[in-house]
């Protein structure tokens, strides 16, 4: 009976509720559990990210962006121009040189030796004509009309600081014997000035192209005015030397008179180096699809004195202004140690 009793026997009301109770607690901690993390899913999702993107995304982005700093090239850090060539005039102290015995073509530099070449025969007052073929002159041009009455002075202007190839033909063939005895004056002037690999066939920078027919074909021959870097320098020095020259290369804009064009022909430079507050001295730019870009530049910053040529440069004043400043920081160094190497003067003892 004892035995029988206790198998039907039920728990007592004590037990029953505790289980009860133990249930209850444990199913409200759930319930509280999945609502909080529903909650947290919910604004997670409508800040745009998870707590685990944030975990995995962040890291890979930043190895991302340093292997990219690793691998891109250093943009700006090196000269690109095929030839440079950078001395400190005052000393006679050689700064860069890079292929500055190389011969390449310079484009409008040629300019400096055809201002070089027209103040040495032609007054600056002195009043000539446009030729009737400047309309086939390319550009870059002033606009000058054919048949205009145009001084020298204001021609130069047009010529160096527009570097307007119509006021170059428009010299040349004003000079006295005409333009092919103006580009052998230019020659025989570099030659006096100690250049042995520098040639000139138009008094402008463009190419000369010249057609031969044989055997019913047609073919073109084209030279470009060319020199090297070095001898560059020496005509750039010989050029900025001249106040006149000199002068007009610093110049932003000009107006030059005219007879038949009311407002006449208004110039600006080409030379974006004067937007910068530089020491600049002289400056010349150029440019042809074979050349590139080039720049002979002058700077005088204190007692030095850097001549600084770029010649076919994908941005030459990118790299100049690059130049100019190793420039300064070599020039410094050598004063620095150049002071460090003193001996010290000792005081002698009575």
């Amino acid at each position: 009976m004892t035995l029988k009793r206790h198998r039907n026997s039920r728990p007592s009301p004590v037990s029953r509720g505790t289980v009860l109770s133990h249930l209850s607690l444990t199913l409200g901690i759930l319930a509280a559990c999945l609502f909080f993390w529903s909650a947290a899913d919910v604004s997670a999702k409508n800040s745009g990210h998870t707590s685990l993107s944030v975990k995995t995304r962040a890291p890979k982005a930043s190895h991302t962006k340093a292997r990219a700093r690793r691998k891109a090239p250093r943009v700006g850090k090196e000269v690109q121009a095929k030839a440079v060539y950078c001395v400190n005039v005052a000393k006679n102290q050689t700064l860069v040189a890079k292929n500055s015995n190389q011969r390449l073509p310079v484009a409008s530099l040629t300019k400096l030796v055809t201002a070089l070449v027209v103040l040495d025969r032609m007054p600056l007052k002195k009043i000539v004509t446009v030729p009737d073929h400047i309309k086939k002159i390319p550009k870059s041009v002033v606009g000058l009309k054919a048949g205009d009455k145009v001084s020298v002075k204001d021609l130069l202007h047009g010529l160096l600081i527009g570097s307007g190839n119509d006021c170059a033909e428009t010299l040349a063939c004003a000079f006295p014997k005409g333009r092919a005895e103006f580009i052998r004056a230019m020659n025989r002037k570099v030659r006096k000035l100690g250049t042995k690999h520098t040639a000139f066939y138009t008094p402008s920078g463009l190419d000369r192209k010249i057609s031969k027919t044989a055997d019913g074909k047609t073919t073109v021959n084209v030279r470009s005015n060319f020199s090297t870097a070095r001898e560059m320098a020496i005509i750039a020095r010989a050029a900025f030397a001249n106040r006149t020259i000199r002068s007009i290369c610093l110049k932003k804009r000009y107006t030059i008179a005219s007879k038949v064009k009311r407002n006449g022909y208004r110039v600006s430079t080409t030379n974006k180096l004067l937007r910068d507050n530089l020491p600049l001295a002289g400056g010349k730019t150029g440019y042809t699809a074979r050349a590139g870009h080039c720049l002979a530049t002058e700077f005088t910053p204190g007692r030095d004195n850097f001549l600084i040529v770029v010649l076919g440069s994908p941005n030459h004043f990118r790299d100049t202004r690059l130049l100019y400043r190793n420039a300064l920081k070599k020039t410094k160094t050598m004063k620095q140690n150049k002071v460090l190497r003193r001996p010290n003067k000792r005081v002698a003892s009575n």
